[in-house]
């Protein structure tokens, strides 16, 4: 071989292994810069949850000018935050502050072209113009419930119109996360982890998996989807059970070898796991909510309290202490987001139209196999109505001896720890126009004669009609309402 064509190779290898170098660059680059967004949006995250306690407290202030009692839900209010809760100084909530996070966003790069950069500063600032406006919606609604009477219906109406803007702020944040992770997911490196051993390939796919499977789960109760959840709650441990079984192997990558946080963040990520899969074997079992959120519904309180505390940093949650793995492995890898908070308004009952009872799943498609941990028995009849709205009495048909009792209509626990007695207790349902409708009674003593047995009467067709439930410590009975219109 002549020399010529020696030199030609090496040249064309001197090339090669620059363009090679000069990729990897471009992709930990890219990579970089689009986890700035991730940062940005998973510390606004945390922000919007600091004043998400503050909008429920304050809630719960004008509410007890009417008809309901102010339970604290939260110790601290806007004096003992700062003025924008957002700020990058306030060391004892970030790092590096939401603030902080949008300035880097907006700096010069190379990373990205000006379109790509473009757009996706456009949905940041956005999403930083909404945290604008909760920030200064906390110290809005304080100055009204402070300098308002609030005897006055139309002063009360004016605090909660304000508070209706908290719900519409929230939602128009996730709706500007979903699209900025959607553009992102466009434009990040494709990362098959292929170039990684066999061990951290195989721990990045499992805590991927773990992830996916609690995302999905807190994505069907914001949507409030709960029929799939026992199904996803089983692949979600068994996501677990499989990163369990890795230990705390390190697959060679000489920042896992040399980091001692490495074992505090894996032991994090499956403690928060199982514990999450408690509270969505809970929901999935219609367990009561604390006294402090009946208010809501279970679906706030799951999502809003409960699981997503699991999840998110504040929590604090596995989504941190996984993108912390994941920043060790590689600066290529591309980090997680967490999942927004939402605001509900919770009315008294004498604002509102009617005071029915709702469920809080709007469409139930199947009903449950089991609920605190009791297996469900289909009673062998149903109940025919011939109204959406239909009034209930509840009483024991018996010899009354002090059954103690709750009751569940779709999902939701509407007497709980009820002492029944020959007195009958009213309750009027608003049933769902779609989907399944049912009561199940469960029993919490069953007095001096098991089993607890209840009586209900209603009315069908003009004519009184009255069924019996029963329960025991083994099984709770359910019974289907359909809805069979006069013709």
């Amino acid at each position: 071989m002549n020399h010529s064509v020696l030199k030609a190779w090496a040249i064309s290898a001197l090339f090669l292994g620059f363009s090679i170098v000069s990729s990897a660059q471009s992709t930990m680059s890219r990579a970089k810069k689009l986890n700035e967004y991730v940062l940005f949006t998973n510390e606004a995250i945390h922000g919007n949850l600091i004043v998400l306690r503050l909008l429920e407290g304050f809630n719960r202030n004008i509410n007890k000018y009417v008809d309901l009692p102010n339970q604290q839900i939260n110790f601290y209010g806007n004096k003992d935050l700062p003025m924008d809760v957002y700020q990058d100084d306030n060391d004892e909530f970030y790092i590096t502050g939401p603030n902080e996070w949008y300035v880097k966003l907006s700096a010069p790069t190379n990373a990205l072209t000006k379109a790509e950069q473009d757009k996706l500063l456009a949905l940041a600032k956005d999403m930083k113009g909404i945290t604008v406006q909760i920030n200064r919606l906390r110290f809005d609604i304080e100055t009204l419930i402070g300098s308002l009477d609030l005897q006055k219906r139309e002063n009360q109406s004016l605090v909660y119109d304000k508070l209706e803007e908290g719900v519409r702020f929230y939602k128009e944040f996730y709706k500007h996360q979903l699209a900025l992770e959607k553009e992102i997911a466009i434009l990040a490196p494709k990362n098959d982890y292929k170039a990684y051993t066999d061990t951290t390939k195989m721990l990045l796919t499992r805590l991927d998996d773990v992830y996916n499977q609690a995302h999905n789960i807190l994505h069907k109760l914001y949507v409030k989807e709960g029929e799939e959840i026992p199904n996803m709650v089983k692949n979600h441990q068994a996501a677990i059970d499989k990163l369990k079984s890795l230990g705390t192997k390190r697959g060679g990558i000489s920042k896992l070898n040399n980091s001692s946080r490495f074992p505090v963040y894996m032991a994090n990520i499956l403690s928060k796991s199982q514990d999450a899969v408690k509270d969505e074997t809970a929901f999935a079992q219609s367990e009561s909510v604390p006294d402090e959120y009946k208010m809501y519904d279970k679906y706030y309180y799951y999502y809003n309290l409960s699981t997503i505390n699991k999840f998110n940093k504040a929590g604090p949650g596995i989504v941190f202490d996984l993108n912390q793995i994941r920043s060790l492995i590689s600066d290529s890898l591309m980090l997680k987001f967490e999942i927004p908070h939402y605001f509900k308004v919770v009315y008294p009952e004498k604002l509102e139209k009617t005071a029915m009872l709702k469920a809080s799943d709007p469409t139930i498609t199947i009903v449950p196999q089991e609920v605190k941990g009791r297996s469900v028995v289909q009673a062998n009849r149903v109940i025919k109505v011939d109204s959406a709205i239909v009034k209930f009495q509840l009483y024991d048909h018996k010899i009354i001896d002090k059954d103690i009792v709750s009751l569940s209509f779709n999902g939701d626990w509407i007497i709980e720890k009820f002492e029944i007695s020959a007195k009958p207790r009213e309750f009027t349902l608003d049933l769902n126009k779609n989907g399944k409708n049912y009561l199940l009674l469960h029993a919490d003593d069953m007095g001096r004669n098991p089993p607890a047995t209840i009586a209900l009467s209603y009315y069908y067709s003009g004519k009184k009609e009255t069924i019996i439930l029963n329960s025991d410590k083994q099984r709770s009975e359910m019974i289907e309402i359909l809805l069979s219109p006069k013709k």
